[in-house]
């Protein structure tokens, strides 16, 4: 059975467009998605990644302009659900903003790649602040290296770069595969303007600890899939379902 994607939109952040797209474009401002997904279709309730609350988020924001839209547990119940229905959450990375939700996953397994939960436990110190170990104690980790079915119609990637342990989603609908970036990315990443496509047919994240190996994971992502979802565009997050 083939899967839809539903996007849980808890708030949105006005940065720098820069904060996104390496070296361009300082001077704009946009605002990002604060989102989960739900994969909706088969026998288990799956989340890619769970997001974090308003409250935590204005401790991480620095003074820049964060909305809530919805709590965890109200993008949720519109689905028909709570946070104890998941059955397995898959977590891009372990950044703050995507696994803040995770432990309210009570009977979930935590599908990560080990490099990354590795990095998460022991960051170098430029990225020691986008770590948040207390979101981590307790969950029931399943471990991936490298590229993994992890049930039938979805499958993890590792496309590190963002962080050492990145991983990718791509997702059987009934429109084709759908791909969640896993990387911090909007749509200008994948597919830049079309003056700059000659030359970087991808742009770099803003947030990254390899510059070239991010660049070079993009494209990967990119290859994955007919429909390729970046997991901070407002554009993508604000669809009722995907396909």
């Amino acid at each position: 059975m083939p899967y839809t994607i539903k996007p849980l939109l808890m708030g949105k952040l006005l940065v720098s467009k820069a904060h996104m797209t390496y070296f361009l474009d300082y001077d704009k401002e946009i605002w990002t998605a604060q989102v989960a997904w739900l994969l909706e279709g088969g026998s288990k309730r799956i989340l890619v990644d769970s997001g974090i609350s308003a409250q935590a988020m204005q401790r991480y924001a620095f003074g820049r302009p964060y909305e809530s839209i919805a709590s965890f547990e109200e993008t949720l119940s519109a689905a028909g659900i709570t946070p104890e229905d998941i059955d397995l959450v898959i977590q891009t990375h372990l950044h703050y903003d995507h696994c803040g939700h995770t432990q309210r996953c009570s009977r979930a397994t935590v599908i990560v790649q080990e490099e990354e939960l590795r990095f998460a436990f022991s960051p170098h110190a430029v990225f020691a602040g986008s770590y948040n170990l207390d979101y981590l104690k307790d969950l029931r980790f399943r471990l991936v290296s490298g590229d993994k079915e992890v049930l039938p119609g979805i499958k993890v990637h590792l496309v590190p770069g963002h962080s050492p342990g990145t991983q990718a989603v791509a997702v059987e609908t009934d429109q084709g595969t759908a791909v969640i970036s896993g990387m911090c990315c909007i749509k200008d990443n994948l597919f830049p303007p079309e003056k700059m496509r000659t030359k970087w047919p991808v742009i770099t994240p803003g947030v990254h600890c390899n510059s070239l190996q991010a660049f070079d994971s993009l494209l990967k992502v990119k290859s994955l899939g007919e429909i390729v979802i970046p997991v901070h565009d407002m554009e993508y997050a604000l669809k009722k379902h995907i396909p």
